[in-house]
């Protein structure tokens, strides 16, 4: 042992007493840590928004969209708009797809998205049974950089990801949506309900029509029977020419019969005047429920039915001679006028909401001004038409009596009047038959809605339907959310370590001290010339001796790069001491391993460090999972020194399992006890091959 220390002082004098030497060795201190931390630096968080933010990616949409009606659904936009919002990469949003595909060319961008003109109509395309999956066109600038590519093809997916999520998100939205409609808010008020309501309103609508045909069929009929009982009466008028006195007086019977008969009219004429005013009632208030995307053609319908009751009724009205002209022509009028607004409702492609509002009070404007209208008629009708009709039908009475006189000279008019009676019997009997076939109709549509509402019912009270309708009721929300992300991770991070840095440090630690190492032994001499100082020293003694020199550089080089680390680059580090002992073991089997190589094999055992070194640095898992290594790394994988190294520092920066820190630990003193076998019985049976090396390099005039 004194033999050895004699070796390392007679050093350490020399050393001591040259400048040069004092200022190699400081550099040989710090070059290592230097390595370390500007590579632990450079990664310290590639891939977090404020690096990849600095990325540049073109994106162009030529999407035209798609317009239904006055809705227009751009989802080109809707990615520009996202991707707008999206701080994660350095977008650049281009004018035209030229100066998109030029940043990607020059290199000025590492990729460009392109939103082709039928990306929204692709995307829609499931709506007609024939899909087409729609396309963003990506092109990427494979040779700017390796690992910028692999950031960007993230990028890619997560975009991809990200757009599908948007339309299943908005399509079960919608369905739910639209399922909350059918079901609606709570048990009682529903779609189907509401559908139910309807058409029972819509049946009792159609009894009422119903029954308005069969008072005006039996106003035909009564008309009919008017017609027949005047054509009876002129066989009596032309008897009465001969007959005198009886004639007249059959003739007042058939008048009074007459009466009857118009009683009968007037009746169902005041009727049909009171269901037409309740009709606009109902009318006015389907109108007011009426919003912009309300589909009016059930109002429309509903209308046209009520129109033409009003105006069979007006024309009775009118038939009978003896109305007010001006209030029939004002209802019809009226009528004519919400007629035309109806028209303007449905046929107006461009109906704003204002627009809109303003037809639809223009609309009840017309209604109560018609109803005002009916009221009119209606009152007239009652208490002026209706009387003077009673006291036509006695005139006529009174008439027959004094125009006794003046049949005799009708006699020749009788044919004529007979066939024109004729005529109009047939009129009325092919109006009659319309009116039966019309009411019939209108029946047998009955019978359709009441056979609809029963199986409604049947269906509000199915359990399945009922299942359904609570699965809807769900908020469309959640359900959206749930479909487009069904499974939800939750992480819980094992030995997590903070940035990217953190966890390479290990790496470039480790990397650093054997760089360090190889920079030792190829600045210091390792043989130990023979002098006045060492005289009685052996080969064993000189080994161990000078090898202090590069034990003691090793250390000083370790405490720096550890120092630098653990409080200048502030890496992750749970057990601090640890880790310095551990990169103190580290350099300690390093700079002896290459120490060893280099006193056995010379310059040659320098250029083993190196490729060893070069080795490790490809296969021993720093930088990538081993792995995904080729195999013939996965096989050596677990006999290089650097992957004990790296585990054990993994272990003091995220935390501790168990034993395996003492193992890597051990493992290392195993190649320590290699490193000195080689270097104290190798160096022997190569020394003369190392001898005529040398020669030869100093030979050559150029090597060292």
């Amino acid at each position: 042992m004194k033999r050895t220390f004699k070796v390392f002082m007679a050093d350490a004098r020399r050393l001591s007493s040259n400048v040069v030497a004092i200022v190699i060795i400081m550099g040989l201190s710090i070059i290592p840590a230097l390595y370390a931390w500007f590579n632990i630096m450079s990664n310290w968080d590639p891939y977090g928004e404020s690096a990849t933010s600095q990325m540049h990616i073109a994106v162009y949409s030529e999407d035209k969209g798609v317009t239904y009606d006055k809705f227009k659904l751009c989802m080109g936009d809707t990615v520009v708009e996202g991707l707008e919002s999206n701080k994660t990469i350095g977008w650049i949003f281009s004018d035209t797809k030229e100066d998109a595909m030029e940043e990607v060319y020059s290199g000025d961008c590492y990729a460009t998205f392109v939103i082709p003109e039928n990306f929204t109509e692709d995307m829609l395309s499931f709506l007609s049974g024939d899909p087409v999956n729609p396309q963003i066109e990506y092109y990427e600038n494979s040779k700017k950089n390796a690992i910028a590519t692999k950031i960007t093809s993230k990028v890619k997916t997560t975009v991809q990801q990200t757009v599908n999520t948007s339309v299943v998100s908005s399509i079960t939205k919608i369905a739910s949506q639209s399922g909350e409609v059918i079901v609606g808010s709570s048990q009682d008020i529903n779609l189907l309900g509401n559908i139910v309501s309807k058409l029972k309103e819509m049946d009792s609508s159609l009894s009422t029509y119903s029954d308005i045909l069969s008072t005006f069929a039996l106003l035909t009929d009564s008309a009919g029977q008017l017609v027949g009982s005047t054509q009876s009466l002129l066989p009596g008028i032309e008897g009465m020419i001969d007959n005198g006195q009886s004639t007249v007086n059959g003739m007042q019977g058939s008048v009074l019969s007459g009466a009857q008969t118009a009683s009968t009219i007037s009746s169902m004429v005041d009727i049909s005047l009171g269901t037409v005013k309740d009709q606009l009632d109902l009318f006015n208030g389907s109108i007011k429920k009426i919003d912009i995307n309300t589909d009016v053609s059930l109002p429309q319908a509903n209308f046209d039915a009520l129109n033409e009751l009003a105006n069979n009724t007006f024309d009775v009205i009118s038939d009978l001679g003896i109305a007010d002209q001006n209030d029939l022509a004002s209802a019809k009028e009226n009528f004519n006028a919400i007629g035309a607004q109806m028209e303007s409702l449905k046929s107006d492609a461009s109906l704003t909401a204002e627009k809109l509002e303003a037809l639809k009070q223009s609309i009840e404007m017309e209604v109560s001004a018609c109803q005002s209208a009916i009221d009119e008629l209606k009152g007239s009708f009652d208490y002026d038409i209706t009387p003077k009709i009673s006291d036509s039908v006695y005139d006529m009475e009174y008439a027959l009596i004094e125009t006794q006189t003046l049949l005799g000279s009708l006699d020749d008019s009788f044919p004529d009047i007979n066939n024109a009676l004729d005529a109009y019997a047939k009129v009325l009997e092919s109006g009659n038959a319309d009116i039966v076939e019309t009411k019939e109709y209108v029946d047998e549509i009955r019978n359709g809605l009441s056979t609809v509402i029963n199986g409604l019912n049947d269906l509000e009270n199915d359990e399945q339907y009922q299942e359904v309708t609570q699965m809807l009721k769900t908020d469309p929300t959640l359900i959206a959310d749930f479909v487009t992300s069904p499974i939800s991770m939750d992480e819980q991070k094992i030995y997590e370590i903070k940035n990217y840095g953190s966890a390479m440090s290990p790496f470039y630690t480790v990397l650093a001290l054997w760089v360090g190492g190889l920079i030792n032994v190829a600045l210091i001499h390792v043989k130990v010339k023979d002098n006045k100082e060492i005289e009685g020293v052996k080969g064993r003694h000189k080994y161990f001796g000078r090898y202090i020199v590069f034990f003691l550089i090793g250390q000083v080089q370790t405490l720096i790069t550890v120092l630098g680390d653990l409080y200048f680059v502030d890496i992750q580090c749970k057990h601090r001491f640890l880790f310095w002992l551990a990169c103190s073991i580290t350099s300690f089997m390093f700079t002896i391993f290459m120490y060893s190589l280099t006193v056995a094999f010379g310059n040659v055992g320098e250029a083993i460090a190196v490729v060893v070194m070069v080795i490790q640095v490809a296969g021993a898992g720093g930088t990538f999972p081993v792995e995904v290594l080729p195999e013939i790394y996965r096989m050596i994988y677990k006999y290089l020194p650097f992957t004990y190294a790296m585990n054990a520092l993994r272990e003091c920066v995220g935390g501790m399992y168990r034993f395996t820190y003492a193992k890597c630990l051990g493992v290392l003193g195993i190649y320590i006890v290699i490193s000195i076998i080689i270097g104290l019985f190798l160096g022997r049976p190569f020394k003369k091959l190392n001898e005529a090396i040398e020669k030869s390099k100093e030979r050559s005039g150029l090597m060292i």
